[in-house]
């Protein structure tokens, strides 16, 4: 199999609106727009790279014919821990933990990992563990 990375995580939150405002107003990233499709109320996609999407979905929003019973009803209504690790230019991470701690999220980072990459650690509104790898 010939992988191309993921297309979507999609993860369960508590309320949508405010982690609109967390991804996109404070990260940077866009609220995802498609000519087929829209989200339902209580929902939304973010882009967080050229192909790449991040769901967002508030308990009871998401189903799926495909993922019925009771893995469907979990995923779906449960804010379960996630941990996201999204890829950003080496010289962003930086700004963007100036930009997190001014306002005032506590952060862990940037700090250097193997390769000579930095890595900074913030957690969004739902306590995901959000890791920005600088490439």
């Amino acid at each position: 199999m010939r992988s191309l990375g993921f297309a979507e995580v999609a993860i369960v939150v508590k309320d949508v609106e405010a982690s609109k405002k967390f991804y996109v107003d404070l990260l940077g990233y866009t609220e995802a727009h498609f000519d087929t499709y829209t989200p339902p109320a209580g929902s939304t996609i973010i882009q967080v790279g050229p192909d790449h999407f991040l769901g967002l979905w508030e308990p009871g929003i998401w189903s799926s014919d495909y993922l019925d019973g009771s893995y469907g009803d979990y995923f779906g209504n449960t804010i379960g821990q996630a941990h996201l690790v999204m890829a950003i230019a080496q010289d962003e991470v930086q700004p963007l933990a100036d930009r997190l701690t001014e306002a005032g999220l506590p952060i862990a980072g940037p700090m250097p990992h193997g390769g000579g990459s930095l890595h900074l650690y913030v957690s969004d509104p739902d306590g995901h563990a959000i890791e920005f790898w600088g490439k």
